[in-house]
């Protein structure tokens, strides 16, 4: 690869500045972390603990469920502490978490402990994007966001490496709670060399659960959500309507999630573009839908013929078109989130914004699986026709919040200030 190439892949991922790469550095570090955890926690709990895959899937489920509260939680602390502070409490605060696993022995204690490791996990996200804007122009930020995606994914698939590594023997599977542990500390340690920060203006009676009082921002996370379908589709419906309704080989089925990451790590600073503003955001949103749309018609072409090269190669078509539909509604959701919150609540607003993809995490799945395997053609049908109403929704949704944002911005007289 020429040696100018190299260096355009490279500035995608490695800021020049060392405030960018000291947050990449945590974004990296933090990935490995749960591309480890994730990856192997099954092969874990089921192998070395000695649970059942039910227990075990019942239980990360709960850890989901418990991210619906703490994101909103976390991230209303996030505006009313130092961020840096906190981040740093939660990244050690799993690293123990994560160190206690190697001691569980039974059923009860992994529930107890895996929602307690959820609760924390899940606010870590409100928390780096509340500091994130504290500490980035606005301007800056969703391209920022696009570049972490980007390191996340490439650390996640490290992770993936490390916990398959430790898979070959049971006497290191004990290695895959305890390296995600170690990460986390040097997550930690990363986020004490970032700066304070400036301070940021807060309401002196700011309400709380603002965000969640806020029904035209709760309408755009609700539309939001639809057009986050992509995360379930690519991750559980298409791999699991591949491998029941369809003739492709189950061979070519994992290939699918490694060429979905590599397209996400390659072109995701470039869907960034545009998304800075809620227009933009909300115009990248839209065509996010149409391309989700698209991506889903593709694949219920396959229910029509059964031979075997057309359906793989509509299937792979699939991927393609539903991996541009994820990078561009990834970008825009960063900029609505980012553009709808405002200043003196980011953290809440922006934990409550997670709450697309935390819902869709938790209830796409058995929805979107159900509906494709009980109705076929017209079930891939109906999820596009959906998708489509939600396109066409999501542009007035974010003008009515931002509308309403403008029209509730504090005077400057009503402001007191705390530290980042």
């Amino acid at each position: 690869m020429p040696l100018s190439r190299l260096a355009t892949l490279s500035a995608r991922f490695i800021p020049a500045d060392s405030l960018r790469r000291k947050l990449i550095a945590i974004r990296l570090a933090e990935s490995i972390g749960k591309g480890v955890f994730i990856s192997g926690s099954v092969v874990y709990f089921t192998l070395h603990v000695g649970l059942s895959a039910g227990q075990v899937g019942l239980g990360l489920s709960a850890a989901g469920f418990s991210g619906l509260l703490s994101s909103i939680a976390f991230g209303m602390v996030a505006d009313r502490m130092n961020r840096r502070r906190l981040l740093s409490i939660l990244f050690v605060t799993l690293a123990v978490g994560f160190s206690l696993y190697s001691l569980v022995d039974n059923v009860i204690a992994f529930y107890v402990l895996v929602m307690c490791v959820g609760f924390v996990e899940y606010g870590t996200s409100p928390t780096t994007s509340a500091l994130l804007g504290t500490l980035v122009p606005p301007e800056e930020r969703v391209r920022l966001k696009a570049m972490m995606r980007s390191v996340f994914n490439i650390g996640f698939s490290l992770g993936i490496g490390v916990a398959a590594a430790a898979a070959l023997s049971p006497r290191l599977l004990v290695m895959i709670p305890l390296t995600t542990a170690v990460l986390m500390i040097a997550a930690a340690v990363l986020v004490t060399r970032l700066p304070e920060g400036e301070a940021k203006p807060i309401p002196s009676g700011l309400r709380r659960f603002a965000a969640v009082r806020d029904l035209p921002f709760l309408g755009v996370i609700g539309v939001s959500t639809v057009l986050a379908s992509h995360v379930t589709i690519v991750l559980v419906t298409l791999p699991l309507w591949a491998l029941t309704r369809t003739s492709m080989p189950h061979f070519v089925v994992p290939l699918l999630l490694i060429f979905n990451t590599v397209f996400v790590i390659l072109f995701q600073v470039r869907a960034s573009k545009g998304a800075e503003t809620v227009l933009g955001a909300s115009r990248i949103a839209r065509r996010s839908g149409y391309w989700l749309a698209a991506g889903c018609l593709t694949v219920a072409v396959t229910a029509l013929n059964s031979n075997v090269i057309l359906v793989s190669g509509a299937i792979i078509a699939a991927v393609l078109v539903l991996s541009v539909a994820e990078i561009m509604q990834s970008a825009s959701a960063w900029g609505l989130g980012f553009g709808l919150a405002p200043e003196h609540a980011q953290g809440e607003y922006l934990g409550a914004f997670d709450l697309h993809v935390i819902s869709q995490n938790i209830i796409g799945p058995a929805i979107l699986s159900g509906i494709v395997i009980a109705f076929g053609f017209w079930g891939w049908v109906a999820i596009a026709a959906v998708v489509l109403v939600a396109s066409a929704l999501i542009a007035p949704a974010a003008r009515r919040s931002e509308r309403k944002l403008a029209a509730s911005s504090p005077e400057p007289a009503e402001l007191s200030t705390v530290s980042a």
